[in-house]
């Protein structure tokens, strides 16, 4: 089984948060994903974003609370429902600001020291773990410093 977190960036005014216009961008996004991702405006991580979100907050289910910004890169975001699957979250550009302020200020190393044994306990394997981490990491400063940058806010879909 597969299963992703999907991230997009978009101009928030083209965004309208009721889950069948949501499911259906996202959708149409993931269809381009290698093309947008090239593009800088998408990102996704494989199986391993409750790894990354342990990374940021400390713990596998650490905080979603816009008011604490090591929670928003994974699971934070304003819920937008759905009947049959896991919710979608939109982050405004406000706090995909703070994202992407949060993820530049962040040493991945100093944030591994503090969580990398405990994820990698569950991986199995460290050095892939930390590789694996490092790389996300990588990915995500990239993608939130683009579209703050930018403007933009993000929606994030998990796909299982």
């Amino acid at each position: 089984m597969s299963f992703h977190m999907h991230l997009r960036a978009a101009p928030p005014e083209e965004i309208h948060p009721d889950s069948a216009w949501v499911e259906s961008f996202m959708l149409a996004a993931w269809a381009d994903h290698q093309e947008e991702y090239t593009a800088g405006i998408a990102d996704s991580i494989e199986k391993d974003f409750a790894g990354v979100n342990h990374l940021y907050t400390g713990t596998p289910d650490g905080p979603t609370d816009p008011g604490i910004p090591s929670g928003l890169p994974i699971f934070g975001g304003e819920l937008v429902p759905r009947e049959d699957g896991p919710s979608f979250l939109i982050l405004r550009p406000q706090h995909v600001g703070e994202t992407a302020a949060f993820l530049d200020a962040a040493s991945f190393f100093t944030l591994w020291e503090a969580s990398g044994a405990a994820i990698s306990a569950s991986w199995g394997n460290p050095t892939l773990a930390r590789e694996i981490c490092l790389s996300h990491h990588e990915g995500l400063v990239r993608f939130y410093r683009a579209a703050a940058g930018a403007g933009q806010a993000v929606i994030k879909a998990f796909w299982y």
